[in-house]
């Protein structure tokens, strides 16, 4: 529980700077004075631009939770070797090389690499993605 709170704090404080650093724009300020309103100024204007801040530090936060998991299933102090996870398929797999079952190692490997790889996609997409014009 303390830790989610410690890291529901990052994101809080990640939001807070980038709104700080953007209410007193140009944009902000005449969108307040053709009356509009705090939800409106908020969701149009403030949100999309720091958005991609939060969402940044999410897939990142997701992508080091799966290295983590793995590596320690990997080296045996993770998961029981009950439960399925990559980590612990590449540990059991370490005669594979020897037999000549090569597909062992490749299929679990293959897979983590692949699913770190659209987290990193799905990380740009998230930055990268340009605003809709109203």
């Amino acid at each position: 529980m303390q830790k989610s709170t410690a890291a529901s704090g990052k994101y809080l404080n990640i939001g807070n700077e980038g709104f700080r650093s953007i209410r007193n724009s140009e944009y902000v300020i005449a969108s307040r004075c053709m009356g509009g309103s705090f939800f409106y100024i908020l969701w149009h204007h403030l949100a999309p631009n720091f958005f991609s801040s939060i969402m940044f530090m999410v897939v990142m936060n997701i992508r080091s939770a799966i290295v983590a998991e793995s590596t320690l299933s990997f080296m045996g102090i993770g998961l029981p070797l009950e439960v399925i996870s990559w980590g612990s398929m590449l540990s059991l797999s370490e005669k594979a090389l020897m037999t000549k079952a090569w597909w062992i190692i490749l299929i679990p490997g293959v897979f983590l690499i692949v699913t770190l790889l659209r987290f990193t996609d799905c990380k740009r997409a998230s930055i990268c993605k340009e605003p809709e014009s109203v």
